[in-house]
């Protein structure tokens, strides 16, 4: 049984089960912090540090279904449950790792009963605003066939 580490997980499960919840989970995670492995980053398991500007870091990806994918994490359990070793990440909010890693496909706690692929188109409608619009005119349409 899935039970949500924070506001951000609680609100994907939300999500899943109400799809007037989705623009909630959307903005929500363009701010929430978020984490990709970087498992040759130079940095201790358990320690902490900022990114020099201008470093480059490798992000690990996952193959799935002809298209590869960021494994993205929406809290540090959801890494542990994902990897038995421990491995380095970069935690960033949401909107700096997209503008960061462009046209990535990101795969939120992949293995989990709470799950959500994004591909880079999804992300790139986030990042400009439009999915909003295009959320709410399937809400108005899911009104008017009622």
């Amino acid at each position: 049984m899935f039970e949500p580490e924070n506001s951000l997980e609680a609100l994907m499960q939300a999500a899943g089960r109400d799809p007037a919840i989705i623009p909630r989970f959307y903005r929500a995670l363009l701010e929430a912090e978020i984490y990709v492995l970087t498992p040759e980053a130079p940095i201790e398991p358990g320690e902490r540090r900022s990114l020099a500007r201008q470093e480059r870091v490798n992000v690990a990806t996952v193959e799935f279904q002809g298209l590869t994918w960021l494994p993205a994490f929406t809290s540090r359990k959801r890494i542990s449950d994902y990897v038995k070793e421990p491995e380095a990440c970069l935690g960033a909010p949401a909107r700096n790792l997209f503008a960061m890693l462009p046209n990535a496909n990101f795969w939120f706690n992949p293995l989990s009963e709470c799950q959500k692929p994004m591909p880079a188109s999804e992300i790139a409608l986030l990042m400009n605003g439009a999915i909003f619009e295009k959320l709410q005119t399937a809400d108005a349409a899911r009104h008017d066939s009622r």
